[in-house]
């Protein structure tokens, strides 16, 4: 009786892998969120080194007239950079530039152009956020996401009551139940994706790398 106790124990040890399988070991984390600042405008509103400007005549900026109604640039992590409107022009951080009439403005954290438009009204000095959000994100499936800037935008079939942050490639968007959406809560952040029609389920993704902006020390661009 007691041999076939441990015969039958010993079967069930080699269907379970309990005597065959090494214990196993969890791989290594993922390396924690890269943080860039870039920083393709001078204290002088020109074009840093290795930067380009276009003109844009298609639209008019207005970026503020004074201190008590400056908005400063969500993405910025310095003073004195702005988010012009209309949110059509996509303004979200732009510099004064040396012709009072013109704004200078950075759109593509992947580009080397920063874009030079006219404005209305002065260009008020203001202080940057304590905490930045990112002007861009580089997900972990490749794509690239840049911060919403206003208008109207679908609602998430899944929550309702969420709403879109970031428009990403592939007619994506990143959905947040409060603040940006980003989960900032471990070193390797996390956000939640799904189609800009909102009519399919979320799916978290990695961030690889956020983008903020900042503004150049040294000679511009000649």
């Amino acid at each position: 009786m007691r041999s076939q106790f441990l015969n039958t124990l010993g079967v069930l040890a080699l269907l379970t892998g309990c005597t065959a399988s090494p214990t196993p070991t969890a791989g290594p984390a993922a390396p924690a969120t890269e943080r860039i600042v870039v920083r393709p405008v001078t204290e002088d509103g020109l074009p840093a080194a290795g930067f380009t400007a276009t003109d844009d005549m298609t639209v008019t900026l207005e970026c503020g007239s004074t201190a008590l109604n400056a908005r400063p640039s969500p993405v910025a992590v310095d003073d004195n950079i702005l988010n012009c409107s209309p949110s059509s022009a996509f303004g979200v951080a732009c510099w004064q530039d040396p012709d009072p009439g013109f704004a200078v403005c950075f759109r593509d954290p992947w580009g080397l152009e920063v874009v030079r438009l006219p404005s209305t009204g002065s260009f008020p000095a203001s202080v940057a956020f304590a905490e930045a959000r990112p002007l861009g994100l580089l997900l972990s499936d490749g794509e690239r996401c840049l911060i919403r800037s206003g208008g109207v935008w679908n609602v998430l079939d899944q929550h309702p009551d969420w709403y879109g942050t970031y428009a990403c490639t592939g007619n994506r968007a990143l959905w947040a139940e409060s603040d940006d959406g980003i989960d900032r809560t471990t070193p390797r952040w996390t956000v939640n994706l799904a189609p800009l029609s909102g009519t399919e389920p979320l799916h978290i993704r990695d961030v690889v790398a956020a983008y903020y902006v900042g503004t150049a020390e040294g000679r511009p661009n000649s």
